[in-house]
């Protein structure tokens, strides 16, 4: 599966190129390889709809490298995926709705660190935080995708672009650690429990499965970082 980015649309001029892989010190992964496994899950957590799903099968050889790289535990996807309509019905049900919303996909929702009186809700304190580190990559939601800044696909596209880029990587350490990391986990456990597809359980168990050596590689990019006096 290629990188390409459905939400976001970057808008830097003259600085869209890759960065070379390079392994980071004291990481399990190196770039290419978490560039890889974030890039998948972009695609994964976002709306299934035919053509999308349809290059999903494609990535399933890459998914098991991946998977052997990422943690030893033997958790994968279920592909089980010829019934597309099936799978567009658990999303709506799961993220959208109408009725109520199990698992809304968004950062603002799960947010625990926020006054009482806006938990559970939308358009949270976060959101304008996720719009300056997008400034700071050079993105912007492209005007079709009619998500929202902190929804989680968004977020994942975000971080690979920030890891594709030279320069880029504090903004994509602070995405992961000030964002990411402190409610993906709660969405997964609630996707795991209200999920009926295969599919979206799956997903939920790789995602939690996946988040502990991305965590080790951000972590040994600000070992790594240089040092200012």
């Amino acid at each position: 599966m290629t990188i390409d980015f459905p939400l976001l649309e970057g808008t830097k001029n003259g600085d869209t190129a890759p960065s070379t892989a390079a392994s980071a010190a004291g990481a399990d992964l190196d770039k290419e390889t978490v560039i890889a496994a974030l890039d998948l899950l972009a695609h994964w957590w976002s709306r299934p709809v035919a053509d999308e799903v349809s290059i999903w099968p494609s990535a399933a050889d890459l998914e098991e490298r991946l998977c052997s790289l990422m943690s030893d535990s033997a958790e994968r996807l279920s592909w089980v995926l010829h019934e597309p309509l099936m799978l567009l019905d658990e999303h709506e049900r799961l993220f959208v709705g109408p009725g109520p919303v199990p698992c809304p996909p968004y950062e603002s929702f799960w947010r625990e660190d926020v006054p009482v009186d806006i938990r559970r809700s939308l358009m949270g304190p976060c959101t304008a935080d996720l719009r300056h580190i997008y400034h700071e990559l050079g993105l912007e939601l492209t005007p079709t995708s009619g998500e929202l800044p902190d929804h989680v696909a968004v977020e994942l596209e975000a971080l690979v672009y920030g890891l594709s880029l030279e320069g880029t990587e504090p903004a994509a350490r602070s995405l992961f650690f000030d964002h990411v990391r402190k409610w993906l986990p709660r969405l997964c456990r609630a996707v795991a429990h209200e999920a009926e597809q295969p599919f979206y359980r799956d997903l939920a168990a790789v995602t939690l499965d996946w988040l502990g050596p991305l965590q080790r590689y951000f972590e040994s990019l600000i070992a790594s970082a240089p040092t200012t006096r």
